[in-house]
């Protein structure tokens, strides 16, 4: 099976989730024009998450990734909106190596 039919987009095309410097509207542009979209998850409390979900949910009907760093524990609100708004892809990222 292709990526593309895995994910149900229509361009081998992930865009990279960049917290802080984009949210929703980045998302929904890119899964309108055929790519996974990424929404960075990472600064978002479990509102501001419901908040954006809800804008994608609006934006777009197709495919879209929340991205999460898994270096703090997601608090049951947080999951509880993923799961709610149904993302077709979910990233979790630990980070790189301590810095000394």
């Amino acid at each position: 099976m292709s990526l593309k039919a895995l994910l149900g987009i229509d361009l081998p095309i992930i865009q990279a989730p960049m917290a802080g410097a984009q949210g929703s509207a980045m998302a929904i542009a890119v899964s309108n024009a055929g790519g996974l979209g990424s929404l960075p998850c990472a600064m978002l409390d479990a509102d501001g998450l419901r908040r954006e979900l809800a804008t994608i949910r609006q934006g777009t009907t197709r495919p879209f990734n929340v991205n999460f760093f898994c270096h703090r524990r997601l608090d049951d609100r947080q999951v509880d909106a993923q799961q709610r708004f149904q993302a077709h892809v979910g990233g979790l990222h630990s980070g790189g190596p301590a810095l000394e």
